[in-house]
């Protein structure tokens, strides 16, 4: 039963996402808000995940309670989207709120990832198989409220984004609470220090923040600039959002399987197979974009470049880091890769499409693929090396 609050759990806060990424601009514009505070607002998300999941990491591994901090930070999360989305606000009251709302949701996934894997005892499996009602989550927000807003406009955008939030703190409110953590000594060789540096520094770990980096900054490029992409090459509204379907759903089939697919080969190996994965998908979106049938095969690569990696990520910090540090380290990935590396490909890849044309922002989210490749790569070889040869680099 507990496994089944966390699917709910997914299942509305990415529906809240898939609510708030598409549709938080055309709300906004629809009553009356400048283009300016539109960019603003939508932009809070991405700020956020630099500074905001950090700090709820720090309190949960510190305290040792996520469960705590996961119900806070919903109903925070509830409470600044009420204030900022059912009453009309200034300009500046509501980047005020959006800010508060983005910052208060920031550590939801790391905690929330953190918590599942050990309520799933590890299982890759079992976590996928409750992550994918995310997914399901995402994609059935944007459906149903995609065909509301077709039909009746955006006035019901408030309670919809709510309703998303308040579910997923009532689904948190059956969490077990987190029983008493006994701090690990595995591993803690590589893990001295203080603050950043006990997750920067030791061993190999800069080679697979550095991986992880450039791995979401492709998709960065990826998810601002796609769609635009397809029109581009005359792809309808239809096709797309066909294409942005299917790739999502190929990333639910996987998180469904993924128990027999982790089995056969090591977390490493899993994440170097997605790193070169993304580098080949991008590739294709770059060459070939006028083939609707390789654009269909190159969005199915989505079931690797992201659930596969996701799962690797989250496995081997639960798997390598001390149990204090888990939830940092998790936090850790959110900010390194999708905070700074996220938006470093959203403004880059707008650079690379006015300098050499639209295939360029792809062709670099494929060469970001291929340097997470290399690290992935180095990061493996590294981590065979004895614990004295990983100290000093």
């Amino acid at each position: 039963m507990q496994l089944g609050w966390l699917a709910l759990f997914y299942a509305a806060y990415f529906a809240f996402v898939g609510l708030y990424s598409p549709f938080l601009g055309p709300y906004l514009k629809s009553i009356g808000h400048s283009l300016d505070v539109i960019a603003l607002a939508l932009g809070m998300m991405q700020l956020m995940r630099i500074v905001g999941p950090f700090a709820w990491g720090w309190l949960a591994d510190h305290t040792g309670n996520r469960v705590r901090w996961i119900r806070l930070g919903t109903f925070a999360g509830f409470c600044f989207a009420a204030l900022a989305f059912w009453y009309q606000q200034t300009p500046s009251h509501l980047i005020v709120l959006v800010l508060l709302l983005n910052l208060s949701i920031s550590g939801l996934v790391p905690m929330s990832d953190s918590y599942a894997m050990e309520r799933c005892a590890g299982c890759t499996g079992q976590y996928g198989q409750v992550r994918l009602y995310g997914s399901l989550g995402f994609v059935l927000a944007v459906l149903v409220f995609g065909a509301v807003a077709d039909r009746f406009g955006f006035a019901s955008y408030p309670f919809w984004a709510c309703a998303m939030l308040l579910l997923g703190f009532v689904a948190a409110l059956k969490f077990t609470p987190d029983s008493p953590r006994v701090t690990s000594t595995e591993n803690s060789i590589l893990f001295t220090g203080s603050g950043f540096k006990r997750l920067l520094l030791p061993g190999p770990m800069p080679l697979f923040w550095l991986a992880a980096f450039f791995m979401i900054f492709a998709h960065g490029v990826f998810y601002a600039f796609f769609s635009l992409y397809l029109l581009e090459f005359n792809y309808s509204e239809m096709s797309i959002g066909g294409l942005w379907a299917f790739g999502v759903m190929c990333e639910v089939v996987f998180f469904a399987l993924q128990a027999r697919f982790f089995k056969r080969f090591s977390l490493n190996t899993w994440l170097c197979v997605s790193f070169a994965a993304c580098a080949f998908r991008f590739a294709l979106t770059a060459a070939f974009p006028e083939y609707g049938w390789l654009m269909l095969f190159a969005q199915g690569l989505h079931a690797l470049t992201f659930a596969a990696h996701h799962t690797a990520t989250i496995s081997w910090l639960r798997e390598n880091l001390p149990v204090k540090l888990v939830v940092r380290g998790q936090a850790m990935y959110a900010t390194i890769a999708y905070g700074l590396g996220g938006s470093a490909g959203t403004f880059l890849g707008r650079f690379a499409w006015e300098w050499g044309g639209p295939a360029s922002a792809f062709a670099m989210a494929s060469v970001s693929g291929l340097i997470a490749l290399l690290l992935g790569w180095r990061f493996t070889i590294a981590s065979k090396q004895p614990t004295s040869a990983l100290l000093s680099g």
